[in-house]
């Protein structure tokens, strides 16, 4: 089957369709050197409409089931959706619509409070990623964009990951990686996923939370809910798409989630996977403006890795890839990996002045 890959960063997702069978076509910001192994790649140039157009263009041109993926789950395009319907998307995407559909079933979330009070998350009403998400920051709100305020509570990030058909399946626990120092991100940023979660006594009730809170809503395929777990698991979103977790995911569990995916959409029945060991896929960000040279494609440590080129403070650099028989383990091969990669490059940093 011919499969057209919409998002931001999409090789992750390539790289299961195409080891999964599929002739892979990708439509993305990122046009990675690794992705360039998996599928055809165009590059977007243009606006949301031109993006709406481009994809109905190229499904109908190619006969391409669509795959929806990050920055654009909720793209009204006229094509085969294999996944969760652009509408139902959109809700999801909503924070503030998502979170009131919490509180009408019960399940938990942080709580809404007023900016003034002490230890706020302020996040944008619709982003994801960590993004422009801050901790008693209001200085750095965008006037320009809508924020919710909620309580900040002190726990561990993860998720579930979830396949939607016939029911709804609980794949895989994963750890989340935001604002990790070493990555160079800040704040709360996602920066990557260990799977699985190590926290076994957790892993029970945070799926039967997932799978409830994936019920309120109509999905489709391979989706995921992010909490945050301290005295309580608290939901703090969904994706109703692939997740960052796909690579940690396939790692650590000897699976193909594409295909899982597929029978997801398909409505067929899944078998829930066991881990097999620890991995880890954790996103380097560039600390200074920086020039890559080393072209690290193929290299099975190493995911996501950029055309040779100057890349700007804080845009992700390269994923690194690990798995071992412990959470310290990867975590020791991903900052050895990371040093690897700086080796190469040599140190990376340049003199933006020479090229601004």
């Amino acid at each position: 089957m011919r499969i057209l890959i919409v998002g931001t960063n999409v090789r992750n997702i390539a790289e299961s369709a195409k080891k999964a069978g599929h002739e892979v076509f990708a439509l993305t910001k990122f046009d990675d050197e690794d992705l360039k192994l998996y599928a055809k790649v165009e590059k977007i140039t243009g606006d949301v409409d031109w993006v709406m157009e481009r994809v109905k263009g190229l499904a109908e041109e190619l006969n391409a089931g669509v795959i929806l993926s990050t920055g654009y789950e909720d793209l009204k395009v006229n094509a085969e959706i294999l996944g969760t319907n652009p509408k139902e998307a959109a809700k999801i995407k909503d924070k503030l619509r998502f979170y009131r559909s919490l509180e009408k079933a019960g399940i938990l979330f942080p709580e809404f409070v007023n900016i003034e009070d002490a230890d706020v998350i302020c996040k944008p009403r619709i982003g994801g990623g960590g993004e422009r998400t801050f901790l008693n920051k209001t200085l750095h709100l965008e006037k320009d964009r809508e924020y919710i305020f909620q309580r900040y509570i002190n726990g561990i990030p993860c998720s579930i990951s979830l396949i939607a058909g016939k029911e709804v399946y609980p794949i895989a626990s994963n750890e989340i990686l935001a604002g990790w120092k070493e990555m160079n991100a800040e704040n709360f940023r996602y920066s990557g996923n260990i799977t699985p979660l190590v926290n076994s006594e957790a892993k029970k009730e945070l799926a039967k939370i997932a799978i409830e809170t994936a019920e309120l809503f109509d999905l489709s395929g391979s989706i995921g809910v992010d909490f945050v777990l301290a005295d309580k698991p608290y939901v703090l979103e969904i994706n109703p798409r692939f997740q960052g977790s796909l690579d940690s995911i396939e790692w650590s569990y000897d699976i193909n989630l594409f295909k899982l995916h597929m029978l997801g959409v398909e409505g067929k029945n899944i078998e829930i996977p066991k881990p097999k060991r620890y991995a880890a896929r954790a996103i380097f960000f560039a600390e200074k403006h920086v020039e890559i040279k080393t072209n690290l494609a193929g290299n099975p440590f190493f995911a996501d890795v950029p055309p040779a080129g100057f890349y700007k403070k804080d845009e992700p650099l390269v994923s690194i890839l690990a798995s071992g028989h412990s959470r310290e383990n990867i975590l020791g091969k991903v900052l050895e990996r990371k040093n690897a990669f700086l080796s190469v490059n040599k140190g990376l940093s340049v003199n933006k002045r020479l090229w601004e």
